[in-house]
C-alpha cells in the first residue's frame, strides 16, 4: 500500500516556456504587492507596561496569566507578583489578569510613545471556581490555522488534538511520526527509512500544513521525508473532512506543524542529547526584539544517528521568522525555512503467509544494499501581511513558496529463495522528486451581528501552481539484483548505480473560493457553516532524457479538469458553561492524480463525515473531548507493482474517540486517549463481487490506546524533579486490501526521569522500557518493519 509514494511516481513538473513566464510573472506581481505594502506602511512608536497582581491580603500571586487582548503581547507574573512587556505599538488596549482560584480582571489601558504603563492591581479569590481560559502561548491570533477566526475550540463543530513542544520535549521525540504517538485517532507509518504518511481516523486521505500552508508533496505522492522538530512550537491535528477551509484531499484531517514564533522579550535556549544507536542531537534557538518594530525568531538543528538496523539518518535544518508591526493596524510575517537530509533506506523483512518470520532470519539486520540512500533538501519561504481596519475587519494575504529536492535510489522488494537460506534483491529502484508550488492565500475576516445573533465570518481566495518533475532511470552494475545469505549476509555485493531515463510531469491549476460563517445564536448556541468551489487543472506527460537530462523525445499530454463543491455544517450547545455538546457534517473530494499506462483517468474520490461530540472543560488547565463519527470514502483506487491500478470501490469508518488532555494539578501533566474505529471495504453498488468486500481497511487498527503521565514536584527539597511513563498500544493492522498479511497488536513503554534546576534541565528517556518485539509497518504487503528495541536519550538543556 505504500508503494505510491515513491515506488511508482506518477507526478512531475514540465519544462514548458509559458509556464515558465507565467510562474515568474506571478511571483513578481506578489512580491511586489507585498513590497508595496511594506513601502507604504506608516512608521509608529512603542511604550513599556508593567505592573503587579496581589491577592486581597496585598500578597503577591505567582502565575498569573496576563495579556493585552487581541495581540501576543502576554506574560506571567514572577515570584514577586510582578510583569513586564516591552515593545507595545502605542495605542488603546484591553487588559486581561486571570489566574485559577482568582476573578479575571479586564480593564482599557492606554501605551503612549516612550512611556511605561504602570498597573496594580487585586484579584479577588473565588470559591469552587475558575478563571477564564487564557493561553500564553505567545503566538498572534491573526495566524490561527486550524479555526482561521478568533473562537474558542469550546465554540466549534470539530475535534481537535494538539500536541505542545512541552510534551515533545518530556517524550525526547525528534520526527513528526514519533510526535503523532501523543495524539489519539492517528497511526503512523514511516517506511523505506524516511518516508511518513499517517492513518487518520482509518484513511490515509489527509493535508500536511506547515504554519497553515499546504505541503502538497503528501496529496500526490501519499508519503515524504519531514526534517527533525527543532523549530516547531506545536503540532496540532483537526479531525475528519476540512476542505471548506484548507481544499482537497482533507478527508482523515488536517495536520498542522507550528513553528516557532519571535517574541517581544529576549528569550533563548541550547540543548544537547545523546543516546542509543549513536544518537546525537544539537538545538539552538533565540528570539526577541532587533528594534521597536521588528522582532526576530531563529532556530537551527542537527540529528545523527546509526539507527536501529543499521537505518540510519542525518538531519539539519536552519529556520528565520521576523515579525514586522510598522503600526498598530499592520502586521508582517516572513518566514525561511531549510533542511538538507539523508536516510539509509529501509526495505524491512519479507514474511512469509501468515506474516511468519523465516526461520534462521536475524529481524535486527537491515539486508538493503550499501549504496542506498535517500537524500532530502527543502528550501521553503512565506510572507503573510495582515491589515486590521478595525477590530471587527480584518485582510490577510500569505504568499509562500518551496523548493523541494527527494532523492531516492534503493533496494525496494527482498524475494525469498526456495530453500529460504537466502534473498534476492529483486527490485532495486531510482527517482527523483523535484517539487515546486507556489501558493497565494488571500482573506477577509469579518465581525458583526444581526439583530441580537453574532457573526464571524472568513471569506477567502487559495492559488495554488505546482510544477513538479519525477526522474525515473535504469539502474545497472554487477550488484544489481544480487543475492545474499541470511545468516551473516555480505551486503556489499558489487557495483550498483543509475542513470536518467525519463521524466513524469505534473503541471497543476487549483483555484478556491470559500466562505464560513460562525453564528453565535445565544450564549449557549452556536453555529457553522461554510462552503467552497474548487477548480482543479492538471497536466501530466513523460518525457525521453538522455544522461544529461536533456529532452530526446516528448511525450502524450494527459489532462484532468475537475470541479467540486464541498460544505460543513454544524451545532454547538452548552447546556453548562463547562460542557459543549456538537454535531456536524462535512464533504471532501481528492482529484485522482492517476494516469494508467495505456493513458485512462479515473474519478475524483469524495467523501462525507458526520460526527457528534462533546467537549468539557472544568478548568483552564485540562479538557476531555468524547466523539462518535462515521465516514465514507467514494472511488477508491489502490496501487498494484507495475504502475497498475486497482479500482476497490468504498470504504467506511465508522468508531469513537476520548481524549482527556492537561494539567490535572500544579506539576502533573495528562495526556491519554482511546479510539476505537472500524474502517471497511463496502460491496460495489453496481453488484459486481467486490474482492475486498466486507475486508478491513489496510493500515487502519481497530483499537488504539496512548498515555502519557509526567509529575514534576512543585516543593519540598526535590523541587524540579520530574517522573514521566506512558505507553501505546495498537492492535492487529492489515497492510492490503487483501487482509492476507498482518501487523500483530502491540504494547510498547516508555518512562522518563528528569531534574530541573534554575536555567539548567537534564532528562533520561527510556523508550520500550519492556523490549516489546514487535513490526511497526510495512511495504508492498509482506515486507515488514521491526521497531525499536529498548533505547535511552539523555538531554541537556540549557534556556535564557
Amino acid at each position: 500500500m505504500q508503494t505510491q509514494k515513491n515506488c511508482f511516481p506518477r507526478t512531475g513538473n514540465g519544462n514548458l516556456p509559458f509556464q515558465k513566464k507565467r510562474y515568474s510573472f506571478v511571483l513578481k506581481i506578489a512580491l511586489f504587492f507585498q513590497l508595496f505594502l511594506i513601502n507604504n506602511a506608516l512608521a509608529h512608536h512603542f511604550g513599556t507596561l508593567k505592573g503587579s497582581i496581589q491577592n486581597e491580603a496585598g500578597e503577591p500571586i505567582i502565575g498569573i496569566h496576563v495579556r493585552l487582548e487581541g495581540t501576543s503581547f502576554a506574560t506571567i507574573t514572577n515570584e514577586s507578583g510582578h510583569f513586564e512587556i516591552k515593545n507595545i505599538p502605542t495605542g488603546s488596549y484591553t487588559f486581561l489578569a486571570s489566574g485559577i482560584g482568582y476573578e479575571a480582571k479586564k480593564d482599557n489601558i492606554e501605551i503612549r510613545q516612550n512611556e511605561i504603563t504602570l498597573l496594580q492591581y487585586k484579584l479577588n479569590s473565588k470559591t469552587n471556581e475558575l478563571s477564564e481560559v487564557v493561553v500564553s502561548s505567545g503566538s498572534n491570533r491573526s495566524f490561527s490555522a486550524i479555526n482561521k477566526i478568533d473562537v474558542a475550540l469550546r465554540d466549534m463543530p470539530i475535534t481537535t488534538s494538539t500536541v505542545s513542544l512541552k510534551t515533545i520535549e518530556q517524550r525526547g521525540v525528534d520526527d513528526l511520526g514519533e510526535a503523532m504517538k501523543n495524539t489519539t485517532g492517528v497511526r503512523a507509518n514511516n517506511t523505506y527509512g524516511g518516508f511518513q504518511h499517517f492513518t487518520i481516523r482509518g484513511f490515509s486521505n489527509f493535508v500536511l500544513l506547515v504554519d497553515g500552508v499546504r505541503d502538497e508533496r503528501h496529496n500526490i505522492s501519499t508519503s515524504a521525508p519531514n526534517t527533525n522538530l527543532a523549530n516547531v512550537e506545536s503540532i496540532e491535528v483537526l479531525k475528519g473532512p476540512a476542505s471548506v477551509l484548507f481544499g482537497h484531499s482533507a478527508l482523515g484531517g488536517i495536520i498542522n506543524i507550528a513553528r516557532k514564533r519571535p517574541t517581544a522579550s529576549f528569550k533563548a535556549d541550547f540543548s544537547a542529547t545523546y543516546g542509543s544507536f549513536n544518537t546525537r542531537r544539537i538545538r539552538a534557538g533565540a528570539g526577541g526584539a532587533i528594534s521597536d518594530k521588528l522582532r526576530y525568531r531563529v532556530d537551527f538543528g542537527m540529528s545523527d544517528t546509526d539507527g536501529y538496523r543499521q537505518s540510519g539518518s542525518n538531519t539539519n535544518n536552519g529556520y528565520l521568522a521576523l515579525e514586522y508591526t510598522p503600526t498598530d493596524k499592520d502586521l508582517f510575517y516572513l518566514t525561511i525555512g531549510a533542511n538538507k537530509d539523508i536516510y539509509d533506506t529501509d526495505t524491512g523483512i519479507p514474511m512469509l503467509e501468515g506474516s511468519k518470520i523465516i526461520p534462521g532470519l536475524d529481524i535486527n539486520t537491515r539486508y538493503n544494499d550499501p549504496a542506498d540512500i535517500l537524500k532530502h533538501t527543502r528550501y521553503d519561504y512565506q510572507l503573510k501581511y495582515v491589515h486590521e481596519f478595525n477590530e471587527r475587519l480584518k485582510i490577510s494575504n500569505q504568499l509562500s513558496y518551496y523548493d523541494d529536492n527527494i532523492n531516492y535510489f534503493s533496494t525496494e522488494e527482498l524475494t525469498p529463495n526456495v530453500t529460504l537460506d537466502s534473498l534476492k534483491r529483486s527490485y532495486p529502484f531510482y527517482f527523483n522528486h523535484l517539487t515546486k508550488p507556489l501558493q497565494n492565500q488571500l482573506e477577509l475576516t469579518y465581525e458583526f451581528n444581526s439583530g441580537n445573533i453574532g457573526h464571524k465570518v472568513v471569506v477567502g481566495y487559495s492559488l495554488s501552481l505546482l510544477n513538479r518533475k519525477t526522474y525515473n532511470g535504469d539502474v545497472y552494475g554487477s550488484g544489481k539484483n544480487a543475492t545474499i545469505a541470511i545468516t551473516n549476509p555480505i551486503l556489499n555485493q558489487g557495483y550498483v548505480n543509475f542513470t536518467d531515463k525519463n521524466y513524469r510531469a505534473t503541471m497543476e491549476n487549483v483555484h478556491g473560493i470559500y466562505v464560513q460563517d460562525w453564528i453565535k445564536i445565544t450564549d449557549n448556541l452556536k453555529a457553522l457553516a461554510g462552503l467552497r468551489y474548487d477548480i482543479f487543472d492538471g497536466t501530466y506527460y513523460t518525457n525521453l532524457v538522455d544522461t544529461d537530462r536533456n529532452v530526446t523525445e516528448k511525450g502524450a499530454k494527459s489532462t484532468i479538469s475537475k470541479a467540486a463543491l464541498t460544505y460543513r455544517a454544524g451545532l454547538v450547545y452548552q447546556p453548562i458553561e463547562p460542557l459543549s455538546v456538537y454535531g456536524s457534517y462535512s464533504t471532501y473530494f481528492k482529484p485522482s492524480r492517476r494516469v494508467a499506462p495505456n493513458g485512462e483517468t479515473f474519478d475524483p474520490e469524495t467523501g462525507y463525515q458526520g460526527e457528534v461530540g462533546s467537549r468539557l472543560e472544568l478548568s483552564s488547565r485540562w479538557t476531555a473531548n468524547l466523539a462518535f463519527y462515521y465516514m465514507r470514502k467514494n472511488n477508491q483506487l489502490e496501487a498494484l507493482p507495475g504502475g497498475i491500478y486497482k479500482r476497490i470501490g468504498s470504504a467506511e469508518s465508522k468508531g469513537f474517540e476520548a481524549e482527556i488532555n492537561g494539567s490535572l494539578f500544579p506539576g502533573l501533566d495528562l495526556i491519554a486517549g482511546y479510539t476505537y474505529s472500524k474502517a471497511r471495504y463496502l460491496p460495489y453498488a453496481s453488484g459486481e463481487i467486490n474482492a475486498a468486500a466486507g475486508k478491513r481497511v489496510a493500515f487502519a487498527p481497530t483499537n488504539m490506546l496512548n498515555v502519557w503521565l509526567n509529575y514534576e514536584l512543585q516543593t519540598t527539597a526535590f523541587k524540579g524533579l520530574s517522573i514521566g511513563a506512558g505507553t501505546n498500544y495498537m492492535s492487529e493492522t492489515f497492510t492490503t486490501s487483501a487482509n492476507n498479511y498482518a501487523l500483530h497488536g502491540y504494547t510498547t513503554t516508555d518512562v522518563a526521569i528528569g531534574y530541573r534546576v534554575g536555567r539548567v534541565g537534564l532528562r533520561l528517556n527510556i523508550n520500550n522500557v519492556l523490549n516489546e518485539k514487535y513490526f511497526a509497518n510495512a511495504i508492498f504487503d509482506n515486507q515488514f518493519s521491526p521497531g525499536p528495541t529498548r533505547n535511552f536519550l539523555l538531554s541537556l538543556k540549557y534556556s535564557i
